[in-house]
């Protein structure tokens, strides 16, 4: 036996699931609503900037009374030449001569740099040269191109390289300060032959060229 149900009981059931459907999809549209505004979080960026430079610092020599240069012995850069009194090539026993040169703190082609610089003269080399076991120097900071050349030391300060050194003795560290304002610091090298010099092992020969290094560095605060 079929028994069919009232319509009146079919509408209500419709109208009952049509309710669900409209709660389910309206919770549906509030949850999509909710990840919309998350999503759409407003963000914003700073950014800051800087460049940073070196201090501007180097040290300079002079040999020839005008020329400042790097004589570093870079390419471009070679060592200086110092400039012997007359008699360096054809030296006689008790002989001495002597060679000005002047160091600097600079910047590029202007005097003066951000330190003051302490120096090291490092002693000569090679020392393979038959004539260099019997020369002996000093070092006397202060002493003018003129008197240099002049062959005198006068108004000189205490050496940095005491008389009777031999050639590949090397100052105090530090033994020189230049200041950073760029004031020049003249130096004057005398080079002495021992006066007991044996004739039969000097004559005719030579230190080969040898090369003095001024080693500088940077007296930070």
């Amino acid at each position: 036996m079929t028994t069919d149900l009232p319509q009146d009981s079919e509408r209500d059931d419709r109208s009952v699931r049509r309710r669900k459907v409209r709660a389910l999809l309206a919770g549906g549209l509030v949850l999509g609503v909710g990840a919309a505004v998350t999503l759409a979080a407003w963000t914003d960026n700073v950014f800051g900037q800087a460049e940073f430079s070196a201090a501007n610092w180097n040290v300079q020599g002079n040999f020839d009374g005008t020329t400042w240069g790097e004589y570093d012995q870079t390419p471009g850069n070679a060592a200086g030449s110092f400039s012997f009194s007359t008699g360096f090539n054809a030296m006689g026993p008790g002989d001495t001569v002597y060679a000005p040169v002047s160091l600097r703190v600079g910047k590029g082609s202007t005097a003066g740099g951000a330190y003051d610089a302490a120096v090291k003269l490092n002693g000569a080399t090679p020392s393979t040269g038959a004539l260099f076991p019997y020369l002996t120097y000093t070092v006397v900071p202060g002493v003018t191109r003129a008197n240099c050349l002049a062959k005198s030391l006068t108004g000189g300060t205490a050496p940095i390289v005491t008389a009777g050194s031999a050639l590949g003795v090397s100052s105090a560290d530090s033994a020189l300060t230049l200041p950073k304002a760029g004031t020049e610091v003249p130096l004057c090298f005398a080079v002495t032959m021992s006066p007991t010099a044996p004739t039969s092992t000097v004559a005719g020969t030579t230190t080969g060229v040898v090369t003095w290094k001024f080693d500088a560095t940077a007296v930070v605060p």
